[in-house]
């Protein structure tokens, strides 16, 4: 097969050092709505371990790679994924934590989903032979139903004007930002690696069947942890099973400061379409405009 037909990425994808001043971002980085402050923070625990999950994958499928392109494109999105795991883990160190605010039950659980759950060998058994190709293909059809999230949260994030509309931190604000724009800028890496090894469209709707209800609980429990360390929130509010906490999630959506639920559920039809490919998804250019201009990219350059 020839590059072109192996991958769809349309210019280099550059890994990118970024560099943020911790000391003064508030624990409500969005002033005026400390639900949304929160439903976006939490990505960061969860970024935190699943990125070190898509590193390690791709780099088990990398000698499986026969076209260069597509190669070249898988290491590059495993260089910009180590830096994106390690400035949520910086944020989380520099910033929540200084706030008093601990990953508790949701890291640990996240651990276990990427760390043993979706391992080379669950739990330490051993895949049997026969099955390791689909189960390798498995996981990085997971990877690229969760990458289509990442790129739709990066078209999300860089068009939420209602940011500074309600007071956003600006490094906050950043940080996400810049992540939303390198998934944007990589989006189609995931995908086409899955092609590339044999995956196909029934697997991938199985896939996104599972991946999105798993996203948007994990959302929601990251949701859960934060706002049981805020005095802000009443604590028993802060459960799924409270209708007070998905009128709190829906109220920040109608502002535009958050997806709502079912965002995910329309967001994931996308993916299931016979057509589908994830350069459709969302724009280069304008996710390379942003990266351009963007404090943290900049402060790391002259550093």
């Amino acid at each position: 097969m020839s590059a072109a037909r192996n991958t769809a990425v349309a210019s280099a994808i550059i890994p990118r050092n970024v560099k943020f001043d911790w000391d003064e971002a508030p624990l409500h980085w969005i002033r005026d709505d400390a639900f949304s402050s929160h439903a976006i923070n939490e990505f960061s625990y969860l970024l935190t371990s699943g990125e070190k999950f898509f590193c390690r994958v791709f780099r088990e499928a990398l000698p499986l790679v026969t076209d260069d392109r597509l190669r070249a494109d898988v290491q590059a999105f495993i260089r910009q994924e180590a830096i994106h795991s390690r400035a949520h883990h910086d944020s989380i160190e520099g910033y929540l934590k200084r706030l008093g605010v601990d990953g508790g039950e949701f890291e640990r659980h996240n651990a276990l989903l990427f760390d043993q759950w979706l391992a080379r060998e669950p739990y330490g058994r051993k895949v049997p032979k026969p099955l390791q190709h689909q189960w390798l293909v498995i996981r990085v059809g997971a990877v690229a139903a969760i990458e289509h999230f990442t790129a739709s949260l990066g078209t999300f994030v860089l068009e939420a004007q209602s940011w500074e509309r309600d007071g956003a931190d600006p490094v906050v604000a950043d940080l996400f930002r810049w992540h939303g724009a390198e998934e944007i800028e990589h989006r189609t890496v995931a995908y086409d690696l899955y092609r590339h090894l044999g995956g196909r469209w029934p697997l991938r709707t199985l896939l996104m069947a599972i991946v999105m209800p798993t996203l948007v609980q994990r959302m929601g429990a990251g949701l859960v942890q934060l706002m049981r360390q805020d005095p802000s929130f009443d604590r028993g509010d802060a459960s799924l099973l409270r209708p007070a906490f998905w009128r709190a999630w829906n109220r920040g959506a109608e502002r535009g400061n958050t997806p709502a639920p079912g965002w995910f559920a329309r967001h994931a039809l996308r993916f299931v379409k016979p057509g589908y490919h994830p350069i459709n998804e969302a724009s280069t250019e304008q996710a390379l405009s942003y990266i351009a201009a963007s404090p943290g990219v900049l402060a790391a350059a002259r550093a």
